[in-house]
């Protein structure tokens, strides 16, 4: 249903071992344009596979030969479910559609049932594996998994206080514990929905034996876009630096007249100087990271310096 449980997910659900072998592509609406053309190109071309994604490819995509449409979250937007089960089935061809339902949200059968939608009841198996210990496990290794479920879960709830039928989706009867258990959360987040309103807790096991913030990130996963950039151009920190120390030499040795200062600068001045200066920026994070690395700063002074904390 939202753009970050997608984002989790889909670095959860290849993870697990019921779904080895699975060519898994997330897609949705808060990734650039180029970045979902790819996502999308990728799915087209696979024999077989699945397509993780949000009602950003409920419409206007013509994937050939898709078998089923499996609708984890039913639409915010009763229309969207046409659209939905419509990426299926089409030019003739045979296909399957399913959705999810609880069952205190059995009444969206009837209310689709009158727009001349019928479903069929097909019950869940008792004998499905249980994968929540393999989530909390992928959890505990990687503080951006761990981070990335409680968005989504935090996320999924907001989305579903959204609902156009409230009336069947209401957000106060929702079982928070096991929807936590389901995301495989170790502790419950502390959220206004959760702390104001007797949400169901129950069900929910959280982990006591393990302090979340010793939980790391894997090999530095916010920071590590930083290294590719320094190592395909190792002479650049070398080349800013004078480049930089002349720059200021100049910047001393010369007063600008003030109609030069006052002149505004053209649009390609105000990206150049802002490509310097996201540069500059860049390069300084980068030292930072080689001085966490070498162990001369911990991780909250890294935090501190490099303005992460604020993301934590």
């Amino acid at each position: 249903m939202t753009c970050a449980c997608i984002d989790y997910w889909g670095v959860v659900l290849p993870r697990l071992s019921v779904l080895k072998g699975f060519s898994l592509v997330p897609l949705h609406g808060k990734m650039k344009q180029t970045v979902r053309e790819k996502a999308l190109a990728s799915f087209t071309s696979l024999s077989n596979g699945v397509l993780l994604c949000t009602d950003v490819a409920a419409r206007g995509l013509d994937i050939p030969g898709v078998d089923c449409i499996v609708q984890y979250d039913p639409p915010e937007d009763p229309n969207v479910f046409i659209h939905r089960v419509g990426r299926t089935a089409r030019l003739g061809k045979q296909g399957q559609a399913v959705v999810f339902l609880l069952p205190k949200e059995e009444s969206y059968v009837e209310f689709l049932r009158i727009r001349r939608v019928p479903l069929q009841e097909r019950k869940c198996s008792d004998d499905a594996p249980d994968v929540v210990p393999q989530i909390r496990s992928a959890v505990k290794k990687d503080r951006d998994v761990m981070e990335k479920g409680v968005r989504a879960f935090v996320s999924y709830i907001r989305a579903y206080k959204e609902h156009h039928c409230s009336y069947i989706f209401r957000w106060k009867e929702l079982e928070i514990g096991k929807l936590a258990m389901g995301h495989g959360l170790l502790q419950l987040p502390l959220m206004p929905e959760v702390k104001h309103h007797s949400l169901s807790t129950e069900g929910f096991v959280p982990v006591d034996d393990i302090n979340l913030e010793d939980i790391k990130y894997r090999l530095n996963a916010p920071y590590s876009y930083l290294v590719p950039f320094i190592e395909e151009k190792p002479a650049s920190k070398e080349r800013s630096e004078r480049e930089g120390e002349r720059g200021e030499t100049r910047k001393a040795n010369k007063t600008p007249s003030a109609p030069t200062a006052m002149r505004k600068k053209t649009a390609r001045q105000r990206r150049a100087q802002q490509t310097i200066e996201d540069e500059e920026e860049l390069m300084q994070d980068y030292r930072m990271l080689k001085k966490l690395k070498k162990g001369t700063i911990d991780e909250n002074e890294y935090a501190k310096l490099t303005g992460a904390e604020e993301l934590l």
